[in-house]
C-alpha cells in the first residue's frame, strides 16, 4: 500500500471512530498497523484535508443560487421591460437593467443551424415580420437559419422607434444582461446538453437561473449540472402532488401561474425546501396578496412599479 493510499484508510478509520466516539471510550486501534510517527501523522491530516476539499466547495452556494435563496423578494422582469420595450430584445433587456431587476427573464428556441436565438412564440409572425421578408406566414423559428432570423425586424410591430431591432441569440442577450443583473432563462425547446455547453463555455453555470414547463429538460440539467440554480414552471391548477413532483425534479424554485396557485401550496413548496415564485403579475393589489400569502419572487412585465412596491412594504428593505 502506497503512502496515499494508506492516509486515505488511516483517515477512513479515523472517521468511523469519531462517528462512535461517544459509545466507545477506548482509544481506537490501528488495524492497519502502519507507523504513525510525527511526520506520517502530517503528511496524512494534510491528505485528510485535500480529500475533504471537494465535499467543503459544493457545499458553498453559487452566486445565483445565493440571490435565489436570498430572504426578500424577488422581482424578475419578464422578457426584459416587455411593457416599455419590444419583448425580448436587447432595447427590452436594457430597459429592465436600468429599472434595476433583480432578475431578467427570456425565452430561447434553436434556429435550423443550432443556434439559441431568444424569442417567446414557435411561429414568428406577433413578433417580428417575417412574412414580409421571409415570404410566408406561419414560419417556425426552428425551421430558419440564423442568417434569416437576424434580417428579421423584432421591434417595429411594438413601436416605430423601435425599428430595425434585431432578434438576439442567447449569448448577446447573456452578455447584456449579465453584465448588471442575473439571467432567468426560459428554455421553450431543444436539449438540455445544447444549454449547458453554452452556459460552460461562457463560464456562467453558476450565474445564472434556468426553468422550463418541461420538468424532464429540468431534471436533466440537474443531472448535467448539479449547482445550476432551476425552476419549474407550469400554469395548471396547483395541487400537492403537483407540488411534490415539481420539487422531485431538483429544482430550487418553483413558478406557478399566480391565478392557479394559493397559500396551502406556497406553504407547501416552502415546507418542500423550496422557493415560490409566481407569473406574470403586473397589478399592484395581486402582488400585495401574493407577498401577504408569502411569495418569493413575481416574475412581471411592470419591473420598475414591482420594484417600488416590493422597497415600498412596511419593514421591506432595497436588495
Amino acid at each position: 500500500m502506497d503512502t496515499a493510499a494508506k492516509c486515505f484508510a488511516v483517515h477512513a478509520t479515523a472517521g468511523r471512530h469519531q462517528r462512535f466516539r461517544n459509545t466507545q471510550r477506548t482509544a481506537p486501534v490501528n488495524h492497519l498497523r502502519v507507523p504513525l510517527n510525527p511526520g506520517f501523522s502530517l503528511l496524512c491530516i494534510l491528505a485528510s484535508l485535500v480529500v475533504n476539499l471537494p465535499s467543503i466547495s459544493a457545499a458553498e452556494p453559487t452566486p445565483a443560487q445565493k440571490l435565489v435563496w436570498n430572504d426578500g423578494i424577488l422581482v424578475v422582469a419578464h422578457r426584459g421591460n416587455s411593457s416599455e420595450a419590444p419583448e425580448n430584445t436587447l432595447p427590452s433587456f436594457q430597459s429592465a437593467l436600468d429599472a434595476k431587476a433583480d432578475l431578467v427573464e427570456l425565452d430561447y428556441f434553436h434556429s435550423a443551424d443550432g443556434a439559441l436565438v431568444v424569442i417567446h412564440d414557435e411561429i414568428l409572425d406577433r413578433t417580428t415580420n417575417a412574412e414580409d421578408v421571409l415570404g410566408k406566414p406561419q414560419l417556425l423559428v426552428g425551421d430558419q437559419s440564423l442568417a434569416d432570423l437576424q434580417k428579421l425586424d423584432a421591434g417595429s410591430w411594438f413601436d416605430d422607434k423601435f425599428i430595425g431591432t434585431k432578434l438576439p441569440t442567447l449569448i448577446q442577450a447573456l452578455d447584456l444582461i449579465q453584465s448588471r443583473s442575473v439571467t432567468l432563462i426560459e428554455r421553450k425547446a431543444g436539449d438540455a446538453k445544447a444549454l449547458v455547453k453554452l452556459l460552460e463555455e461562457k463560464k456562467l453555470l453558476d450565474q445564472v437561473v434556468v426553468q422550463a414547463f418541461d420538468w424532464d429538460f429540468v431534471a436533466e440539467c440537474r443531472k448535467l449540472s448539479p449547482r445550476l440554480a432551476l425552476c419549474t414552471l407550469s400554469g395548471k391548477p396547483a395541487n400537492d402532488d403537483q407540488v411534490r413532483a415539481a420539487a422531485a425534479t431538483g429544482a430550487d424554485v418553483i413558478v406557478w401561474n399566480h391565478e392557479k396557485i394559493g397559500r396551502p401550496q406556497i406553504e407547501l413548496i416552502h415546507r418542500l425546501g423550496k422557493k415560490a415564485w409566481v407569473y406574470t403579475v403586473d397589478e399592484a393589489p395581486r402582488a400585495k396578496a401574493l407577498i401577504a400569502d408569502g411569495i418569493d419572487g413575481i416574475i412581471t412585465n411592470k419591473p420598475a412599479e414591482m420594484m417600488k412596491l416590493r422597497n415600498q412594504r412596511p419593514g421591506a428593505r432595497s436588495q
